[in-house]
């Protein structure tokens, strides 16, 4: 049987008042020290109850509401304790219980997962952000299963930290069990052997729902404050040449004209260097005395720069090429799968199959792959930012035109330092241009 004793906290605030502190026990594995947000006068406190005079006045009046308010409290502890989960009831738990009889209003906002729909729906991200928060929101539902014990905000501590991440690392393994192939059944796919940065994906993913929490004033709880949550890997960036590029744009495939549109709207990307997304966008309108400018889409809330890239003579052929097409559109582009699928084909049809590194994301190791397998739309981005940088050297005007803000660490991952720009500088030293 659970029981709740009363004791003063011995620290007085400016009010006079100290806390009324409560002490929770059912058996062994359930004692909590507890925050009762109610204060007293100490002077009006003794052997764990309220003193209250006798005579009728303001302070008889309020410390009988207090009374009932520390009553009700206790009733609503004992209760919450009853109607739980033993295996998931921590201190963390009770003391919500807490905040839920003194804030009522905030039972939705006081459940994790109920709150994390909240930071969803709040956030004006895009919906490939969104598709991420949901799956992580996915497996820390089988997290919550798996560990027995039920999340809570402010239960999500160092320790739960390690274990999310471990059992993100170990999951692809739980799914072959019997004991656990209830939970995996109703899945469509069973969880792969997940890489490293996927990992750190879902953690910060976790840390942004935390942080979100933080600026709300919704919980003082940040247990991403010391926890590592590491970095992404990433391989040697490769890209393909400005010949390669020029061999792709002379490739025949006039017996196939729907891979050869497909294919000039891989060069073109090449030569303005977009994101896929911003580049099915693109309209007639976007292009006013040969340059493209337009406002990229990952960036519009925060920062809603106009990117301007003048258009090169291949470009503008290409743009004239499709001038005539019946909508808006500045190419005849198609799913961005199948753009995928096309850049492959036509990568193969050109010849353009030189074995290049890439990581292994599960094994963080370099393997060796053929360019054409491993090429998709992401590849013109690098082309465009990889060949311009070698051209001019310069990150603040190569990032102008890519979208990357200056400094950017992600504008890193598209251009490789190579042996050609490092002999350039090394020629400084003899005073060579």
């Amino acid at each position: 049987m659970a029981t709740i004793t009363a004791k003063l906290s011995t620290r007085v605030d400016a009010r006079g008042k100290s806390e009324i502190l409560l002490r929770f026990v059912a058996g062994r594995e359930h004692v909590y020290r507890l925050h009762s947000r109610l204060f007293i006068s100490p002077s009006r406190w003794k052997d764990g109850t309220i003193v209250i005079p006798r005579l009728g006045t303001d302070e008889q009046k309020g410390l009988r509401e207090l009374k009932t308010r520390l009553d009700g409290l206790t009733a609503f502890l004992l209760d919450a304790f009853s109607e739980a989960d033993r295996e998931a009831v921590d201190r963390e738990w009770m003391q919500q219980q807490v905040e839920r009889y003194h804030h009522p209003e905030r039972k939705a906002k006081l459940d994790f997962f109920a709150l994390f729909d909240e930071f969803r729906k709040e956030k004006d991200i895009s919906k490939a952000r969104d598709n991420r928060y949901a799956v992580t929101v996915r497996a820390l539902e089988r997290f919550q299963v798996y560990r027995k014990k039920k999340l809570t905000v402010e239960g999500m501590d160092q320790e739960a930290l390690e274990q999310f991440r471990k059992f993100l690392e170990e999951e692809y393994i739980l799914a072959d069990k019997k004991r656990w192939r209830t939970l995996y059944q109703a899945m469509e796919e069973k969880p792969e052997k997940r890489s490293h940065n996927t990992i750190v994906d879902y953690m910060k993913a976790l840390s942004a729902f935390y942080h979100w929490m933080n600026k709300k004033g919704i919980t003082t709880a940040d247990p991403f404050r010391t926890f590592e949550i590491g970095t992404a890997v990433y391989g040697t960036p490769y890209y393909i040449t400005i010949e390669e590029r020029d061999l792709l744009y002379r490739t025949d495939l006039s017996d196939r004209p729907a891979l050869a549109t497909q294919r000039d709207i891989f060069v073109f990307q090449c030569l303005v260097g977009c994101r896929v997304g911003d580049l099915t966008a693109l309209t007639k309108g976007d292009v006013v005395d040969g340059v493209l400018a337009y406002i990229q889409k990952k960036t519009i809330k925060e920062n809603a720069r106009t990117i301007r890239v003048p258009l090169t003579e291949t470009a503008r052929e290409i743009v004239a090429r499709y001038a005539d097409t019946e909508d808006d559109r500045l190419l005849p582009f198609i799913s961005k799968q199948k753009y995928n699928e096309a850049i492959k084909r036509m990568f193969l049809a050109a010849g353009l199959t030189r074995q290049v590194s890439v990581l292994d994301p599960v094994t963080q190791k370099e393997v060796k792959r053929p360019l054409n397998e491993v090429a998709s739309s992401h590849l013109a981005r690098r082309t465009f930012v990889g060949n311009l940088y070698k051209q001019v050297k310069d990150p603040n005007i190569v990032s102008a035109m890519s979208g990357h803000e200056d400094g950017s660490k992600a504008f890193a991952r598209y251009r490789d330092i190579d042996d050609e720009v490092k002999a350039g500088v090394v020629s400084l030293l003899e005073g060579k241009k």
